[in-house]
């Protein structure tokens, strides 16, 4: 009989009181930490990029080996007409 097991995704998280924090990998925000919410650890983030015109709006982060990893830019909704 062969059983399969899901597992919950893990990171590396720093934590503040009880705030938690995920570590970014690659991208703009390299190194730096996004708040995450109580609860379950998502698999993807997606942080608000800079507010530079030049710089995508959305940044996406996976989560794979314990970090944020960049996942390049988040798909922008087209506006209806």
């Amino acid at each position: 009989m062969t059983g399969t097991t899901q597992h919950e995704p893990w990171a590396h998280l720093l934590t503040l009181g009880d705030a938690r924090f995920g570590i970014l990998a690659g991208g703009p925000f390299d190194g730096r930490c996004y708040p995450l919410a109580d609860g379950p650890v998502p698999r993807e983030l997606l942080v608000p990029g800079l507010a530079a015109q030049e710089q995508p709006s959305t940044v996406r982060y996976v989560l794979r080996d314990g970090l944020f990893r960049y996942a390049g830019v988040a798909r922008q909704a087209v506006p209806a007409a």
